[in-house]
């Protein structure tokens, strides 16, 4: 299983500057409903991978500008975790102070942010389950690709990525499932290529396929 993960070439967060909680909402509904900036990179082929794609205007433009012609579905696992002001206020902070407070009240559970953050990683493990033992090109959003990666780890997969620190629009990931060691002999085979009975039933029991 190989799955190429790409991030939307525009994030739904708002634009550098200071807003009151009114702007900072208004700048988010505006965001989700615009195009990407202009791609004249590689193309790729989806061939052979089920192509998933979250909701809204970025991730469907990055379909149509990264994708060669090929059907995807729009699915709402893959959607940017929802962003809302942190209290109704004229004051004035950035868009950074915006989202680190909105972040805190996901991690506490405050139900003015719509999804909380174990649900968010409850709706990672989710695809998680979906896309299991088959290969797939998903699109989504920079702030759920970052749950979705710690918790692709922690699932025993292998992230290999393009780009370096904060998650940029455009980058890609390529996603496997780790290769474990067997661990019942000396040799210590791989479960994608066990030496003996013992390492085939196991692969079998962890649904890992293996070469016979």
């Amino acid at each position: 299983m190989s799955t190429i993960i790409i991030c939307a070439g525009k994030s739904i967060s708002p634009a550098p500057g200071k807003y009151d909680s009114a702007g900072f909402d208004a700048a988010v509904r505006e965001a989700i409903n615009s195009i990407c900036p202009p791609y004249d990179g590689k193309k790729y082929n989806t061939e052979g991978k089920t192509v998933l794609i979250g909701e809204g205007t970025p991730a469907l433009d990055t379909a149509e500008k990264l994708l060669l012609p090929c059907d995807w579905t729009v699915d709402a696992l893959l959607n940017e975790i929802p962003l809302r002001s942190f209290d109704d206020t004229e004051r004035t902070f950035t868009e950074k102070q915006w989202l680190k407070k909105a972040a805190a009240q996901r991690k506490s559970g405050n139900t003015r942010q719509s999804e909380s953050h174990a649900a968010v990683q409850a709706r990672a493990d989710r695809l998680i389950e979906r896309i299991a033992g088959s290969d797939h090109v998903l699109i989504t959003y920079p702030l759920f690709l970052s749950v979705l990666l710690d918790r692709l780890r922690v699932h025993d997969y292998v992230v290999q990525r393009t780009g370096f620190m904060s998650i940029k629009p455009l980058e890609q990931f390529v996603v496997s499932l780790k290769d474990s060691h067997c661990g019942g002999c000396q040799h210590n085979c791989f479960l994608s290529n066990p030496g003996c009975g013992v390492g085939r039933d196991k692969a079998l029991r962890k649904g890992v396929p293996f070469t016979k």
